[in-house]
């Protein structure tokens, strides 16, 4: 089956993606030391407040001026954020493990050395996503209890009030991305596109397949988006309150979209070919700024919609 639509050829026009929260590259901006050390600041820290509050390591209670489950969530918050680090430290090390074996396997591929592909094609992993939004979730939760506590005390602050019960909205919208997920997962499963090619070059058009998954049927709204887009992190605020941040920048995109009824079926392949601007830039997911190239595909279903990212090889020619 191929898709026919009406959509405009790709061009060169940057704009920022909101609501991306999970990296596509290995790099976290520190070297792999440097992140465990980092990191161990946070859990060591962590911990001996955990201990405090679980009065395992006995203080004077006079200067303790709030409950001892505060400083156990506290404890809990420090060491979780150092742990999230120590995470994407291994995972940093496993890139450049596999990128050291792969440059000795597949001399003169730098397709392949760059990122673990299969050469057949790329699978969705909708249950470790699912679990990431219900841990964050759960996490922001521990988070924010202490401040509850402090905002709806018997002296807690007005303005503190105000802006604890914005963050609390904002909890209720995480909480509901994570069920969201979690229904996606339940309702679709796993799905993923073959590749015509391996890897795609960048002066030649991108043709893919998508294999619907289990749970997609009759649409009457959708777009498929081929993109290019670069990762970096930004660093925000001054001094203490400095901070990093992860961004997506789109380079350019190219959307196929449909708003009346196309019919899908479980596994069976629907086609969409793709022409590339000229300048686009290749692949490089093992870069300190990455760069990678994303095919989204996002139907409206009863129920949950679908919506599921694949990453897409487009390299430059001989790579």
């Amino acid at each position: 089956m191929t898709l026919v639509t009406d959509s405009p050829p790709a061009v060169l026009k940057r704009r920022r993606l909101s609501g991306r929260t999970e990296p596509r590259g290995s790099q976290t901006g520190f070297s792999v030391w440097g992140a465990v050390l980092f990191g161990f600041v946070f859990v060591a820290v962590g911990s001996l407040i955990v201990l405090v509050g679980r009065r395992i390591i006995p203080v004077d209670p006079s200067g303790v001026h709030a409950p001892w489950w505060v400083l156990t969530v506290a404890g809990i918050s420090f060491a979780g954020g150092g742990l999230a680090v120590w995470g994407m430290a291994a995972r940093q090390q496993r890139a450049e493990h596999y990128r050291r074996g792969a440059l000795r396997r597949y001399a003169g591929s730098s397709a392949h050395a760059d990122h673990p592909w299969n050469p057949a094609g790329e699978r969705s992993r909708p249950w470790p996503r699912a679990g990431k939004a219900i841990l964050g979730a759960a996490f922001l939760t521990v988070f924010l209890s202490m401040f509850n506590w402090w905002a709806w005390g018997p002296e807690g602050p007005g303005m503190v009030k105000v802006v604890v019960t914005i963050f609390d909205l904002i909890l209720v919208l995480v909480w509901w991305q994570a069920v969201v997920r979690v229904g996606q997962a339940l309702k679709f499963a796993s799905s993923r596109v073959v590749f015509d090619r391996f890897p795609y070059s960048l002066d030649k058009p991108v043709a893919i397949r998508w294999i619907p998954p289990r749970g997609v049927g009759p649409s009457t709204k959708g777009e498929f988006t081929l993109r290019c887009v670069e990762e970096f992190y930004e660093e925000r605020g001054s001094g203490k309150d400095r901070s990093k941040h992860l961004v997506h920048e789109e380079i350019c995109a190219e959307t196929q979209a449909f708003d009346h009824t196309q019919s899908f079926a479980p596994g069976r392949p629907v086609e969409f070919r793709f022409t590339l601007p000229e300048g686009a830039p290749s692949t490089a997911l093992s870069a300190l700024k990455p760069v990678f190239w994303e095919f989204e595909v996002k139907l409206g279903m009863p129920g949950f919609d679908f919506e599921e990212q694949y990453l897409i090889p487009i390299y430059s020619s001989g790579a």
